[in-house]
């Protein structure tokens, strides 16, 4: 039983560069906290912030690239 279809290579590429993507941002996000943290000892992101802006990144950029594939395709 299949509970998830299989992903093509275009799929699968797009999730790769949007899990970079938020990465990246994770990093970005963290180098700022620490560093404002060290300056003021306070911190102006939250980790719940940082966790779901993170996620929401990388989410998000693969959706977008998927259906711009998608709107290729079909013109």
């Amino acid at each position: 039983m299949k509970f998830f279809r299989t992903t093509s290579k275009l799929e699968q590429n797009n999730w790769r560069k949007g899990a970079i993507l938020g990465f990246y941002t994770y990093m970005l996000l963290l180098f700022v906290n620490y560093i404002y943290f060290f300056i003021y000892r306070s911190e102006p992101f939250t980790s719940v912030l940082i966790f779901w802006t993170g996620l929401l990144v990388a989410f998000g950029y693969e959706f977008i690239l998927n259906l711009k594939s998608k709107m290729k395709v079909k013109k």
